[in-house]
């Protein structure tokens, strides 16, 4: 059954107008970077031109134009009877379109930050090759992970100063994995979830699909405001908490020790289950001192980590160290979808996570340099944007100098250059992240200095008040995939 879209939901959605040149093209385009983005889903049914002129106080014949022009980009179908339903072309995922030359003929994507594999990791498929035959000779259902590696990763948390059991680890499929099966397995439909006002989209996405009612905090200098959540668990009562302490995606912030004390304090006391995703920990690029891990100050919380951002984007292998009590229903829940994550692919990182730190050592050197290179490039060619260096993870969290980056990011689109636009980091709909842009770092220096040269001459567009709607479009894109 198609979802219905009110005029009022897609006016939430689409913001204030900022009238940067004729209506229709802004509508028409903020419309793409929502279906793009996935807020607005592959069949939906939009309103009537009439009902969304309405909402947007805006003249019917510029709604009319507004679907004319995504009609003509393949984005809607109208039928008679049917109304006016969003459909996605077949085309190239912009998430695969990654151009390995800095050449104009190609296209850029940055709505991911997962590195391209490291020097040493082919070394790793190697040795964990020569160990295949003894997987081979099991049944290779690993519901709970292989025991090699469970140990391993329980060994790390131990001496990290959290002292854990290999029991309490389960494998997934990467983090999203991880964070699929603990909103489907620890979420009743209509319960609340506490989350962060900026944060990692898609884990929200996943909250919301299995029916929480996420209360986002408000977002001001840090995404953990401690009074406004004693304030909020004290008004109603929420399952779960879903939280990035370390490196947070996308700010690049760290919770602080006092935070973290306060949280723990807070959750244990309205009986809340911290969900935390620390996938991005290990990517300490300047190599600070972090406060120990947030189970440390609470033995509640679920732990999600990944091998993805330490090492390849390839390399899908999350886990969850959990409670005692909460890992048999886990597993339970996980076998209702799959077996288990590759058996191979948990041999590599076996591998990696016993050879020393070399591999690691060299993914987060190449990360640094190329941070250090994009900062470097911004500062010269876009003074304008502010750009905070980050100590940790894989991006940037600048900021813009006015409300324009729904319109930059459409500007970059025809330049070749696919972004996520900050609102959609948001939990709040509405203008919040217009003054933001992530930007991973996560290319070559020359393909990032190609990323700074599209970007200052969608920038310079959009300052300008040009108009990209008239440039020819680049091929549609129906999937974004943000990390």
């Amino acid at each position: 059954m198609a979802l219905t879209l009110s005029a009022r939901r897609l006016a939430e959605l689409l913001g204030p107008l900022d009238h940067a040149g004729p209506a229709y093209r802004e509508i028409a385009d903020r419309i793409r970077l929502l279906v793009v983005d996935g807020r607005v889903a592959d069949g939906s049914r939009l309103p009537s031109e009439r009902e969304l002129a309405t909402a947007l106080g805006v003249s019917r014949t510029t709604t009319t134009r507004v679907y004319a022009e995504l009609r003509e980009a393949g984005i809607l179908v109208s039928r008679q009877g049917s109304g006016t339903v969003v459909r996605l072309p077949l085309a190239t995922s912009s998430t695969s379109s990654l151009i390995v030359t800095p050449d104009d003929s190609g296209t850029i994507a940055l709505t991911y930050g997962a590195p391209a594999g490291p020097p040493g990791l082919a070394r790793a498929f190697e040795s964990a090759l020569t160990k295949l035959p003894g997987l081979l000779s099991t049944s290779g259902y690993l519901p709970d992970g292989l025991p090699m590696l469970r140990e391993v990763l329980a060994q790390r948390y131990t001496d990290d100063g959290l002292p854990t059991d290999p029991s309490q680890i389960i494998v997934t499929s990467g983090a999203m994995g991880a964070i699929s099966l603990l909103a489907r397995s620890l979420i009743t439909p209509g319960q609340r979830v506490v989350v962060e006002g900026v944060s990692y989209p898609h884990a929200h996405d996943s909250f919301t699909a299995a029916g929480a009612r996420l209360s986002a905090l408000p977002v001001d200098r840090s995404p953990w405001d401690t009074e406004a959540l004693t304030a909020l668990l004290a008004g109603s009562p929420h399952r779960a908490a879903y939280l990035i302490p370390d490196f947070h995606n996308p700010t690049a912030a760290v919770m602080s020790d006092d935070e973290r004390a306060v949280w723990a304090r807070e959750l244990r006391r309205h009986d809340v289950v911290p969900i935390v995703d620390s996938s991005l920990r290990e990517v300490n690029l300047d190599g600070i001192e972090l406060p120990p891990r947030f189970a440390a100050y609470d033995p509640r919380a679920i732990m999600i980590d990944s091998s993805s951002k330490a090492y390849w984007g390839g390399l899908r292998v999350g886990w969850i160290r959990a409670p005692h009590e909460f890992v048999t229903p886990l597993v339970q829940a996980r076998m209702m979808d799959d077996l288990g994550s590759s058996a191979f692919d948990q041999l590599v990182l076996s591998e990696l996570l016993t050879e020393g730190g070399q591999t690691a050592a060299a993914g987060r050197a190449r990360s640094r340099a190329a941070r250090d290179h994009l900062l470097a490039e911004l500062a010269h060619h876009l003074p304008g944007i502010q750009a905070p260096c980050p100590p940790g993870g894989l991006s940037l969290w600048v900021t813009l100098p006015e409300r324009m980056s729904s319109r930059l990011t459409s500007a970059a689109s025809h330049h070749g250059l696919l972004l996520t636009p900050g609102p959609r980091f948001f939990s709040r709909a509405g203008t919040a992240g217009e003054r933001h842009l992530r930007l991973p770092y996560i290319q070559s220096h020359d393909v990032m200095t190609e990323v700074v040269h599209r970007l200052r001459r969608a920038y310079d567009e959009v300052l300008d008040g040009a108009t990209t709607s008239d440039r020819a479009p680049r091929p549609s894109r129906t999937l974004e995939m943000i990390a």
